[in-house]
């Protein structure tokens, strides 16, 4: 019996779930001790309804204000592991996450490809990878949803969703404060202040600054590159003193007016960002210029030039990286209306409109800013009529000057976007069905300058047009991507006895494209591109639909089984059209609760078919953007919390997850191949872990008590790259090895003093060091890999009154 008949047998016989939930839900954790001393509630507000958790048919990991405290979540990458088969990194560059959910890979950083992962803030869809990392100032509940979003949500999603819900206003005055110092010179500060309620307004104002001065020194640190020859508003760009650096400024202000039937909910958001790539190290040579690279790189002793060459090495202390401050704002404003027109109808209105704005910044994906070679080494080495006496004189005569550099790949760029969306809810609540339905529209607008050079050489200093643009695709690609979604939907669940449910639901989608392309000097070969300047429209239209099952033998066990499907749009990336990307998802859960609410268990298992999935890859410094074809996924996830005894509180989450490709479909060097057997999945293990425990002591006489708290998070190998090294001793170390990542805190916590409490802990992550987990390393001609931050440490201060 193959997999998908055992999961859809299991499915008919077992189980299923009950109202889903309708739409992307805020959620909250009651503060109230559960029963018993044993687990508290946890309750999602689900538009029409609020739910405990455990009684909704979706596979969500929800995690409150405290514990994302308690485990220093500073912004959405600091997510990752916390719910089974989520991880998530940056690409290097701060500001543009990897989110991967379930083997599905979200955040290209190109402005043109939707996500496959939303994020959402206060129920707004964050339309673009870019800027989706943001310092997360007042924080009151993370959601985490895994499986396709294809029904209820603002956009479709392959892979899942991650909800962020900011904290209402209380209406009473009170001040919350948060000062942590570590090492790296670390600061950070967060203020929330609730203000008297004014008649039916109440308003909360927060505050955050973040800063860090990285975790290692750029060698090339103060040099200037003038970029203004390929885009003269680029000007010069200055590069680092300091990889890994940060300094974030954030705001939030939330106000809301109760007006009996109607309440208003307003929410604004501001962060500017100046942020510093991590550091790139040259893991070897690979692809059709592994010769020529290898020959430069043998003659950087000669003239100083700094090759960041690990190879299986131990991590450098030290490189040198072009990589410059990349400054980023983000703003945005959302107001929901929602109006109880009976007692059993819900209107909503959730209208917002975001922007974000990422000024000129280069970042060395390759690795190679401290190379040293000139436009005429370069030219005697590619000429094919020289010998190599004559190909040796030249390179002899004519040695670099201090800022003669060469780029195996050059990048730098400029982008922002403005986006809409507004959305208009029905919910009706039943005692024999309820029904959510809706309507959806986004817009946004998306600009986007890109230099690109591709064994790119620079002369003093200046990043100019060579004799070798049109060889190697060097050049400059000038963008704007207007794009248009519009979306009907509806899901009704039908009780049909007290235990048991059926959920129907559908949504018809429409997607408009529009993409204006510019190019200047050569025609960005490198970049993968296709099409000549021009404007290009597409349009796509897609219905998905979902079907979930729910029986309730007790109140405190949940069955489900679910079938949904997903999609995401097509278009057209740097010249590079593509198709949209389908999935349809076979799911089946149970979830409890035990001995007397002392623990929880949820347990997932589902099976995902996946076509013409849209992936990013880079062969020979050329981008490439396909759709690769067919995949099969499928997994199995448990997330357990046990109080075993008063005060002791342990957490697990286990994720698994098989990654194969039945069909992919390249077209390498004009001709199509199937290359399933040799492609890999990235970023997404097979097996991921947490393992948390926290202990709260008894209470002091006085009020306040100690607190202790240990997480631990396993990850198994997983490839950097699609397409394995023609190297087998490279394809060995291009890999992000299995690993475990401690992190702990132990303090004080709400001590009395004068009339408020004040809490001190100190804190650790990456307790053990390890700073030789690789975090991204992309094939840019060379094999590139880049490490993730080593141990770090500090003390914290809370206050609030």
């Amino acid at each position: 019996m193959n997999k998908r008949s055992l999961l859809v047998r299991t499915a008919v016989v077992a189980i299923a779930a009950g109202a889903a939930m309708p739409g992307m839900a805020s959620a909250q954790t009651t503060e109230e001790s559960a029963r018993s001393g044993g687990l508290s509630e946890i309750v999602v507000t689900a538009q029409r309804r609020s739910e405990n958790i455990q009684d909704v048919p979706v596979a969500v990991t929800a995690l409150d204000s405290n514990t994302l405290d308690n485990m220093r979540v500073k912004d959405v990458q600091n997510l990752s592991g916390l719910a089974p088969n989520l991880q998530i990194s940056s690409q290097g560059i701060q500001s543009i996450p990897t989110i991967s959910m379930r083997g599905i890979n979200s955040g290209t950083s190109d402005n043109a490809v939707d996500p496959k992962i939303g994020v959402y803030l206060d129920g707004v869809y964050i339309g673009r990878s870019v800027g989706a990392i943001f310092d997360l100032a007042d924080i009151q509940q993370v959601e985490v949803l895994r499986g396709p979003q294809g029904t209820l949500f603002g956009r479709n999603a392959t892979g899942g969703a991650i909800s962020l819900v900011t904290a209402k206003p209380t209406g009473e005055f009170g001040v919350k404060a948060m000062a942590s110092y570590g090492n790296q010179d670390s600061l950070r500060l967060r203020t929330t202040v609730n203000l008297p309620a004014m008649g039916p307004l109440s308003v909360k104002v927060s505050y955050l600054h973040d800063e860090s001065h990285g975790w290692m020194k750029n060698q090339l640190g103060g040099q200037k590159m003038n970029y203004s020859a390929r885009i003269p508003s680029f000007g010069t760009l200055t590069y680092a003193d300091r990889l890994g650096a940060r300094n974030v400024d954030a705001v939030q202000l939330a106000a809301h007016l109760d007006m009996g039937d109607v309440t208003a909910d307003y929410r604004f958001d501001y962060t500017d960002s100046k942020t510093v790539g991590a550091p790139v190290q040259v893991l070897g040579h690979t692809g059709q210029l592994a010769g020529l690279t290898q020959a430069i790189f043998a003659l950087q002793p000669y003239y100083g030039g700094i090759t960041n060459f690990v190879g299986s090495g131990k991590p450098l202390k030290t490189v040198a990286n072009a990589t410059s401050v990349q400054p980023l704002t983000v703003q945005g404003h959302n107001l929901t209306l929602t109006w109880q027109a009976s007692d059993n109808f819900v209107v909503k209105s959730i209208s917002g409109y975001r922007k974000f704005k990422q000024k000129p910044n280069a970042f060395d994906l390759a690795g190679t800013g401290g190379l040293l070679f000139t436009q005429t080494q370069l030219g005697a080495m590619l000429n094919p009529k020289l010998t190599d006496a004559e190909k040796g004189a030249i390179i002899a005569a004519n040695p670099p000057g201090p800022n003669d550099h060469l780029y195996t790949l050059l990048t730098a760029r400029s982008t922002s976007q403005k986006q809409f969306t507004q959305e208009l809810q029905g919910i009706y609540t039943g005692d024999v069905f309820d029904v959510t339905f809706g309507g959806f529209y986004f817009r946004e607008r998306s600009p986007a300058k890109n230099v690109l050079g591709v064994m790119q050489p620079t002369v003093g200093g200046n990043v100019i047009a060579t004799p070798f643009d049109a060889a190697f695709g060097s050049g400059i690609n000038v963008n704007t991507a207007t794009n248009k979604s519009y979306a009907g939907y509806a899901q009704a669940t039908f009780h049909v006895t007290d235990k048991f449910d059926i959920a129907l639901g559908g949504r018809y989608t429409k997607d408009k494209r529009k993409m204006e392309l510019i190019f200047i000097g050569a025609p960005g070969l490198g970049s993968g591109g296709i099409l000549p300047p021009g404007t290009y429209r597409k349009t796509f239209n897609e219905f998905t639909y979902t079907a979930i099952a729910t029986y309730r033998p007790t109140s405190d066990i949940t069955g489900y089984a679910k079938i949904s499907t997903g999609y995401v749009a097509g278009g057209i990336l740097s010249a590079i059209p593509y198709d949209p990307e389908k999935l349809t998802s076979y799911e089946i859960g149970l979830k409890s609760e035990l001995f007397d609410r002392r623990l929880r268990a949820n347990l997932a298992a589902f099976l995902m078919d996946y076509k013409d999935m849209q992936i990013q890859t880079f062969q020979d410094g050329v981008q490439r953007f396909e759709n690769a074809g067919k995949a099969r996924i499928w997994g199995l996830e448990a997330e357990f919390t046990a109080v075993p005894t008063d005060g002791l509180t342990l957490e697990a989450n286990i994720g698994y997850t098989n990654f194969k490709y039945k069909e992919y479909l390249s077209a390498v060097g004009g001709v199509v191949t199937d290359v399933s057997d040799i492609a890999q999945p990235t970023y997404s293990p097979k097996w991921n872990m947490r393992f948390s425990g926290q202990y709260n002591f008894p209470e002091f006489s006085s009020g306040g008590h100690f607190m202790a708290r240990l997480d631990g998070r396993y990850r198994s190998t997983v490839a950097l790259g699609t397409f394995a090294p023609d190297t087998p001793a490279l394809e060995k170390l291009a890999v992000s090895k299995g690993h475990w990542i401690v992190d702990g805190r132990i303090g004080l916590v709400d001590m009395p003093f004068m009339g408020s409490k004040v809490g001190v802990s100190l804190w650790g992550q990456n307790l053990f060091d390890k700073d030789d987990v690789a975090l991204f390393g992309p094939t840019a001609i060379v094999q590139t890999i880049q490490y993730i931050n080593g141990r770090t440490y500090g003390l914290e201060v809370n206050f609030a009154f």
